[in-house]
């Protein structure tokens, strides 16, 4: 999921409250501007230190150290700021954003929340709170919120992105599919986009769709492990195993000990009648995870197709005994009592 990390603006007064604190204060404007964040909470805090009430140095120390992610620092100042000025919005949205990263979410809600009741069309505050209701699973307030944010700014792909979040985690994977692909539009190697919307297509049996999905992820992030495995899955399902097996086999390379690539290239293997290559497969994936109630019910089939009754036998009774229930109709079948 994405977030609209932070929006805040320095800002700057023609009118302050005393000749050193005014000194001090631009000073830390200076700085601030020439990215030395630590030299400019320095000269604010010197600022405040002799003019307690002067708002806007507060307001930017907490700037500089939300910028620094020193979160609990930040959220200190801010909320200097906002006992001065209670109905800044920036301030209370930018406190929530010190607080989501101290991963105080319900509190960070709260600023949102403020910040929108002081300013209904800010949009960064309807597309965090919209982000954070995904984090807590109040999808379908998280959809709102984030509709809300679109309206606001259609032009922001990440509230596109989390609203498919949204809506893929209730189900609803034509939503999510048009939002990943408003996404897209705009941000044409957003990577992750091209894998979910996949994911979405496959749920929805259109694997031919998912392999272009997973492809265009493949192309943009060759090394993305997720994209190779979930492209073989696709392609098995589309009875393509020469393909599957290939996909299996990078998946195997980027990531040695996944037992599920072993598992799913020993089926594809199997089902281009490479019975020996698919036991091997299936020994492997057992040798890297030997619970693997799927492995044993596998390897067991490509024995018995293999003419290894005995050893098809001790397999199914194997998975049988780690709650493979499939085992015991084999073993009921091939094996006698």
């Amino acid at each position: 999921m994405k977030r609209l990390i932070v929006l805040f603006a320095i800002f700057m007064s023609a009118s302050l409250f005393g000749q050193t604190a005014d000194q001090f204060y631009n000073s830390g404007l200076d700085k601030h501007s020439r990215k030395d964040y630590a030299g400019a909470i320095s000269d604010y805090s010197k600022a405040v230190q002799l003019d307690p009430l002067l708002s806007i140095a507060w307001y930017n120390m907490a700037a500089a150290k939300l910028t620094l992610e020193d979160y609990s620092g930040a959220v200190d100042a801010y909320t200097k700021s906002i006992e001065l000025k209670p109905n800044d919005a920036e301030a209370l949205y930018n406190r929530g954003v010190a607080k989501e990263g101290l991963q105080k979410y319900r509190e960070a809600i709260e600023d949102y929340i403020r910040a929108i009741q002081i300013d209904s069309t800010h949009a960064g505050a309807w597309f965090n709170r919209g982000s954070l209701k995904i984090t807590l699973r109040y999808y379908e307030d998280a959809i709102t919120d984030l509709s809300k944010a679109i309206n606001l700014n259609p032009k922001n792909p990440d509230a596109f992105y989390n609203r498919a979040e949204a809506r893929r985690l209730t189900f609803d994977y034509y939503g999510a599919i048009s939002d990943y692909s408003r996404d897209i539009d705009m941000n044409p190697k957003d990577v992750y986009a091209y894998i979910n919307r996949g994911m979405c297509k496959s749920s929805l049996k259109d694997f031919s769709g998912s392999v272009n999905d997973f492809s265009g992820a493949i192309e943009i992030d060759p090394g993305l492990l997720s994209a190779w495995y979930n492209r073989g899955v696709a392609r098995y399902a589309l009875e393509d195993y020469a393909g599957a097996i290939a996909d299996f086999t990078k998946t195997i390379e980027l990531s040695p000990n996944l037992t599920a690539a072993y598992n799913n290239r020993g089926l594809s293997k199997y089902s281009l009648k490479d019975l020996p290559g698919a036991i091997a497969d299936y020994t492997k994936a057992i040798g890297l995870d030997p619970s693997s109630s799927k492995a044993y019910l596998n390897r067991g089939v490509a024995k018995q197709n293999a003419g290894d009754k005995t050893g098809a036998c001790e397999d199914w009774k194997k998975a049988g005994e780690l709650g493979e229930k499939e085992a015991f109709k084999l073993i009921e079948e091939f094996c006698g009592k």
